[in-house]
């Protein structure tokens, strides 16, 4: 069965859909086929926004006026998930047998991550690696049925998002360049001192996004035999950087 195939599956098998995004990028980690999909079956969707660590606190703020009804979680914070968690098992108290649930999202968004959390005895693969969860799963945890799913990639997505959703792994993306730019700009916009304490750079704020990323080459000593900047190896460290959360 394709991924689509498992995805609609799970959809149709459960009460519940944790749809999971990436804070650093909401609009962008938002399936919207599956979104049509799950709102077509009448399936409840609770957004879980996942990653929230490695967003500002003022972002933060914002996302959470702007999606009232869901849930800020990180997978190093317990806490957030307890109270995911404890949400759902209020809302399965009067569902018999069981309530089941669906985790869905892209590929290495951190659903086995969460899922590990949730559900503790589970011990779901986690790698920083997109597509580790390769079939349905299915887990209990008291009046609670997990289902994780493999990571999804809609038809219509362009490559840069593919790259910003961690969809793909660096070294697989075509036309990489755009996404290290893409990246650099989403971090200039929602954090300045972000990228240039992590990189240990500094820029004017109208450099263009590829200036600073000759800075960070020549940071990293990414040199090429006649002092030229090596831009791919630059970029994809870039990209490597921004899909395993390192840049906070």
């Amino acid at each position: 069965m394709g991924y689509w195939g498992v995805v609609n599956n799970s959809l149709k098998n459960s009460d519940i859909i944790l749809l999971i995004l990436d804070a650093r990028i909401p609009e962008e980690s938002r399936n919207r086929e599956i979104l049509r999909k799950a709102n077509e079956l009448h399936k409840k969707i609770i957004f879980v926004f996942n990653k929230c660590d490695l967003i500002s606190k003022e972002n933060l703020d914002k996302l959470k006026e702007k999606y009232h009804d869901s849930f800020f979680i990180s997978a190093t914070n317990k806490d957030s998930l307890r109270i995911l968690k404890n949400h759902l098992i209020e809302s399965g108290k009067n569902v018999k047998p069981s309530l089941r649930i669906s985790l869905i999202g892209y590929p290495n968004v951190g659903k086995s991550s969460i899922l590990n959390i949730l559900v503790p005895k589970t011990r779901a693969k986690v790698s920083s690696k997109s597509g580790t969860t390769k079939e349905i799963q299915w887990i209990r945890e008291g009046n609670l049925r997990f289902m994780d799913t493999p990571g999804v990639i809609p038809r219509s997505d362009s490559k840069i998002r593919v790259g910003l959703t961690a969809s793909k792994d660096a070294h697989k993306l075509k036309n990489p360049d755009k996404v290290a730019y893409e990246i650099i700009h989403v971090l200039r916009k929602q954090n300045l001192e972000a990228i240039k304490r992590f990189y240990k750079i500094d820029f004017e704020k109208n450099e263009s996004d590829y200036n600073v990323l000759l800075k960070i080459g020549k940071k990293k000593n990414y040199i090429l035999k006649g002092g030229d900047i090596d831009e791919n190896r630059t970029v994809t460290q870039i990209i490597s950087d921004w899909q395993k959360g390192k840049i906070k």
